[in-house]
C-alpha cells in the first residue's frame, strides 16, 4: 500500500476542490475546482501521478475553464466528461489527442497554447434545474441515463445519447446533494438534507423505499452527501447520518426500509462513501471494499459481508473530505483511490495485485449480476492491450491487437429503432490505449498480505509533502459502556413513546428498541428479552456463554450503560407516561438504590469510572430540552451534584457530547463535560454555571510549555488527557505566527489562573499566578507595571484580611500564610528585574 500527495497538484491554500473523478480505464483524472482564482477542471495522466519518474511534462492533459464547478463524471462507454456547473450539467467530448504537444505546465491555463487533449463542450442540459447541480451520475455499465440532483430539491433524468430531459423526480422537500445507481441501473438512492434517503425505480420512476430514522435530525453541515452502492448490489452506504449523538455512515439494504449497520468512528460528519466496484474474492469469501471520508480530516476503509476495518488514515488533508474515486488496472491488479479536499490538495492510495484480495473479473461480475438479477449486463472495456496504435477518424490514439479486426468489432455495435422508424446505431470505438503501470517511490506503507484483521501500516519513506499524515489500525466497532460511535443500532420497534416531543426539545429522544445488547470490556455481555409480559436482562460470560445472573423489570428497557462495577438502567414506564432510572451492581446484579423517576423524557445516558476510584462511578442523564442531572455513585451512597442544569448553549446544531464524568481531586470534585467541537467544560459549583477548562483554539496548553513551565493536578490532567487530541494544531500555527503574541500568551496564563480557581487547585493556582508574574515581569507589554501591581494588591488584600469561609470563597488558598508565600514568591521572582525593583521595595515595605 502506497500513499501519494503530489504538491504540485495543490490549488494552493486560498483555492480550493470540489470533485475528482478517474475515468474507469484508469488513464485519467479530473479535478474540479478554483485554481488561481479561476473556476475550471484540470485532466491529469494518472500514470504521472502515481509514477514520480514520469515526464513532468505530460502531466496536465487538458484544462477546462467553467463557471463554478461543483461535480465531474467520466462516462463509462465513451470519451465523455459530465460536469456540474452552476444550473446545467455541461457534456464535453474529447475530440482530439495531439501528441507533439508534450510540454505545457501545469499552471497552465485553457487559453495559454494547445493541450495533448481537446476536450470540446458538446451538449448543456440546462432545461431540469432551477438552481445548482450537486451531484450528478451516470447510469452504469451502458450510459442510458444522466441523473443530476440540485438545491432545488428536484433530480433530473436524462437520456443519453440523445441528452434530452426523461423526467423530473420529485419527493424530497430539502436539497439534494447526493446521487448515486445501483450496478444494475434499475434503482438509483438519493440522499437529501430533508434527513431521507429515497430509492427510485428506473422502470416506473416511483419511489420504491424511503429511509429516515438515522438521518433525522442531522444538521445541514454538509455541502455534498456523496453515498454510494456496493459492487453486488444488495447495499447502499449514506453520508452524515447519526447514532445518538454520534456521526456514522449507514449501511442500508436493498429494499429494506430500516438502517442494517453502521459504519463507526468518525469524530465529525460523513461527507463521501465510495465502493470499489468490483467484488473481492478473500479467503473464498465475496467481499466488498469500502472507503469513507468524512470532516474530521480521516478516511477509513473497510470490507463489508461481515463488516470489517482495515485501516484509518488520520489528518490527511487541513480540511475534510468532499470526493473519492476508485480505479482498477486490469493489467497489473493495481487498485488506485482518489481522494480530494476542499483544502486544494488531493492524494491517491495505491494497493498492488491481490494485496486486497482478488477482484472478479469482467465476464464473472457480468455472470455474477445476470445470476443473482436476472439481467444481461455487458461490463465496459475500452482498454485494450498488446497492440499497435492507431489514429480513428476523431483523432484518438488507441491501440489494436492484430488478431483484432474492425469486422469482428463492428459485430458488437448495438443497433436501436427510433420513435420515428429511424434507426439508430451507437457509435463505437475499435479500441483505446491504456495507461502506464504506475510504478512510484512515494511512501511505501506496509501491510499484511491478507486482510481478516485490522492493519498496522508504518512510513518507511518520507512522504515527498509537507502535510504528512498520521496512519492507524483502525479499532473494531466500540463496545465502550458510554454510548461512543460503536453503539450498536437494533431493529426499529413498534412501540411509540409515552408522550410526544414539545416545541421546546432539542434533542432527539432514545428511541425503544426490543433488543439491546451492551458488552463490558469484552468480558461479559448485557442482554435484554421479553417473556410473559416481562423484561429480563442477563448478564453472559463471554467465554462461558453462560449466564451469571439475571434481574427482571416490568417496564421495557430503554437504554443500558456499564462499566466494571455500575450498570445504569433506564426503563419506560408506558401506564405513568414517564421514564425510571435503576442502578445494578455489575458483579451480582442486585439494585443498589431505589428507582428513580425521571423529570422528562430521555435523550442520552452515559456513564463512566473514576480515574482514582473504580468503585466509584458518574452517571449523566441529558432530557430532550436540554437538560443535564448527574448522579456520583458509589456502592453505598448516591448524591446529586447537578439537577436539571441547562447545557443546550455548549452545543451548536452540528455538534454532540463525547463524554461526560467527574474530576475527583483533593479539595473538591467537579463534573466535566466533552463535546465534539474540542472543548471541555467544568461546572463551577459556586457559581452554578459552566466554565471552559479547555478548547482548541486556546493559543497554548499545558503540554506544550517548556519543561520548567509545568504544573501538577488535575487542570494539568485534563490538559494531558484530552488537550493532546482537541488541540488544533494549524489554529495554532496562525497564532504563534501573530503580532499580538504576547497579548495571546498574557491571556492564557489569565485564563489557567481562574480554571484552577473552579478546581479549587490550590497547586495549580500558585503555580499559574507565579508563571503569570514571571512572563510579565519578562514581557515588553506596554501595561505590565500596572498589571504586576493590581496582582500583587490582590494578594497582599488577603494577607492583611480575615479567613473566609471556605465553601463560599472563590479562592483556592484559604489561609494567610498561604497568601504570604505567595507574596514572598512573587517578590523574589521581581527582584531578578530592574525595571520592578519600585514595586518590590514597596511591598517589602509594607
Amino acid at each position: 500500500m502506497k500513499l501519494i500527495k503530489p504538491e504540485w497538484i495543490e490549488h494552493g491554500p486560498k483555492e480550493s476542490l470540489s470533485s475528482l473523478h478517474i475515468n474507469p480505464e484508469g488513464i485519467r483524472v479530473a479535478i474540479a475546482g478554483k485554481y488561481n482564482a479561476v473556476d475550471c477542471i484540470r485532466i491529469f495522466r494518472l500514470a504521472s501521478i502515481l509514477d514520480e519518474n514520469y515526464q513532468k511534462q505530460s502531466r496536465l492533459l487538458c484544462r477546462i475553464d467553467t463557471q463554478c464547478p461543483l461535480c465531474v463524471r467520466f462516462s463509462y462507454t465513451s470519451d465523455v466528461l459530465a460536469v456540474a456547473s452552476r444550473q446545467s450539467v455541461l457534456l464535453y467530448h474529447l475530440t482530439a489527442t495531439n501528441p507533439n504537444v508534450t510540454n505545457q505546465p501545469v499552471q497552465s491555463s485553457s487559453s495559454f497554447g494547445d493541450f495533448p487533449e481537446t476536450w470540446r463542450l458538446r451538449s448543456s442540459l440546462s432545461s431540469g434545474h432551477v438552481a445548482d447541480v450537486l451531484d450528478i451520475a451516470w447510469s452504469p455499465s451502458n450510459d442510458h441515463y444522466l441523473a443530476s440532483c440540485s438545491i432545488d430539491n428536484h433530480i433530473c433524468i436524462y437520456a443519453w445519447p440523445s441528452a434530452t430531459l426523461v423526467t423530473t423526480l420529485r419527493g424530497h422537500t430539502g436539497l439534494v446533494k447526493g446521487l448515486a445507481w445501483d450496478p444494475t441501473g434499475l434503482l438509483l438512492a438519493s440522499q437529501s438534507s430533508d434527513g431521507t434517503v429515497k430509492v427510485w425505480s428506473s422502470t416506473s420512476w416511483q419511489c420504491e423505499q424511503a429511509v429516515k430514522e438515522p438521518f433525522d435530525g442531522c444538521a445541514e453541515s454538509t455541502s455534498f452527501l456523496r453515498l454510494d452502492w456496493s459492487p453486488d448490489g444488495t447495499m447502499f452506504t449514506t453520508a452524515h447520518a447519526k447514532n445518538n449523538t454520534f456521526p456514522v455512515a449507514a449501511c442500508v439494504i436493498r429494499g429494506a426500509s430500516t438502517v442494517d449497520a453502521e459504519f463507526v468512528g468518525h469524530r465529525r460528519e460523513v461527507t463521501c462513501a465510495r465502493f470499489l466496484q468490483r467484488i473481492l474474492l478473500i479467503n473464498g469469501r465475496r467481499r466488498c471494499l469500502l472507503a469513507i471520508g468524512s470532516k474530521d480530516r480521516t478516511l477509513s476503509l473497510w470490507l463489508t459481508s461481515p463488516r470489517q476495518p482495515l485501516c484509518v488514515v488520520n489528518d490527511f488533508f487541513a480540511s475534510g473530505i468532499l470526493d473519492m474515486s476508485w480505479c482498477l488496472n486490469d493489467d497489473n491488479g493495481l487498485i488506485t483511490l482518489g481522494i480530494c479536499s476542499p483544502d486544494g490538495a488531493c492524494a491517491f492510495i495505491i494497493f498492488n495485485k491481490d494485496e486486497l484480495g482478488t477482484p472478479l473479473t469482467r465476464p464473472e461480475m457480468a455472470k455474477f449480476y445476470s445470476d443473482m438479477y436476472k439481467v444481461n449486463m455487458s461490463i465496459p472495456t475500452k482498454a485494450i492491450t498488446n497492440g499497435t496504435p492507431m489514429t480513428n477518424g476523431n483523432g484518438h490514439s488507441h491501440h489494436v491487437p492484430p488478431s483484432t479486426t474492425v469486422k469482428a468489432t463492428l459485430a458488437n455495435q448495438t443497433e436501436r429503432r427510433l420513435g420515428d422508424g429511424r434507426r439508430c446505431i451507437k457509435p463505437l470505438c475499435i479500441d483505446t490505449h491504456t495507461a502506464a503501470p504506475p510504478s512510484t517511490t512515494a511512501t511505501t506503507i506496509s501491510k499484511a498480505p491478507s486482510p481478516p484483521r485490522p492493519t498496522t501500516i508504518s512510513t518507511s519513506v518520507p512522504v515527498p509533502s509537507s502535510n504528512l499524515s498520521s496512519v492507524r489500525p483502525m479499532p473494531t466497532i466500540p463496545i465502550d459502556p458510554k454510548p461512543t460511535k460503536g453503539v450498536i443500532r437494533s431493529s426499529t420497534s413498534s412501540i411509540t413513546l409515552p408522550s410526544s416531543i414539545s416545541s421546546t426539545a432539542l434533542f432527539p429522544p432514545v428511541k425503544l428498541q426490543p433488543n439491546l445488547i451492551r458488552k463490558i470490556n469484552n468480558e461479559y455481555e448485557l442482554r435484554t428479552e421479553k417473556s410473559d409480559q416481562l423484561y429480563i436482562l442477563s448478564c453472559i460470560n463471554e467465554k462461558t456463554k453462560l449466564a451469571q445472573w439475571k434481574n427482571v423489570f416490568q417496564s421495557p428497557l430503554l437504554a443500558i450503560q456499564a462499566t466494571k462495577n455500575f450498570i445504569a438502567i433506564v426503563t419506560l414506564n408506558e401506564p405513568q407516561h414517564c421514564s425510571e432510572l435503576f442502578v445494578l451492581q455489575r458483579q451480582s446484579g442486585l439494585r443498589l438504590y431505589s428507582n428513580i423517576v425521571l423529570t422528562q423524557t430521555l435523550a442520552g445516558l452515559y456513564i463512566s469510572e473514576n480515574a482514582n476510584n473504580i468503585q466509584r462511578a458518574t452517571i449523566s442523564l441529558i432530557y430532550i430540552t436540554g437538560l443535564l442531572t448527574v448522579f456520583d455513585i458509589t456502592r453505598h451512597s448516591m448524591i446529586c451534584p447537578i439537577i436539571d442544569v441547562n447545557i443546550s448553549h455548549l452545543l451548536p446544531p452540528h455538534a454532540s457530547i463525547v463524554d461526560i464524568f467527574t474530576l475527583n481531586h483533593i479539595n473538591s470534585d467537579t463534573v466535566c463535560l466533552i463535546t465534539s467541537t474540542g472543548h471541555l467544560y467544568g461546572f463551577d459549583n459556586v457559581l452554578k454555571h459552566w466554565t471552559c477548562l479547555f478548547h482548541k483554539h486556546d493559543f497554548v496548553s499545558d503540554f506544550a510549555l517548556p519543561p520548567e513551565l509545568t504544573s501538577s493536578g488535575p487542570l494539568s490532567t485534563l490538559t494531558k488527557s484530552y488537550g493532546t487530541t482537541m488541540n488544533d494544531d494549524i489554529y495554532q500555527k496562525n497564532l504563534y505566527s501573530s503580532s499580538n503574541r504576547e497579548l495571546l500568551v498574557s491571556a492564557y496564563l489569565e485564563t489557567q489562573i481562574h480554571r484552577s480557581r473552579v478546581l479549587h487547585s490550590s497547586r495549580e493556582y500558585y503555580f499559574w499566578l507565579t508563571s503569570f508574574v514571571r512572563f510579565l515581569a519578562s514581557s515588553s507589554l506596554d501595561d505590565k507595571s500596572l498589571k504586576l501591581k493590581s496582582i500583587l494588591d490582590h494578594i497582599a488584600e488577603h494577607v492583611h484580611s480575615t479567613p473566609t469561609n471556605s465553601t463560599t470563597s472563590f479562592m483556592p488558598l484559604k489561609t494567610k500564610d498561604e497568601y504570604q508565600n505567595l507574596l514572598n514568591e512573587c517578590l523574589t521572582i521581581l527582584r531578578n528585574h530592574d525595571d520592578a525593583s519600585t514595586l518590590v521595595q514597596h511591598y517589602e515595605q509594607t
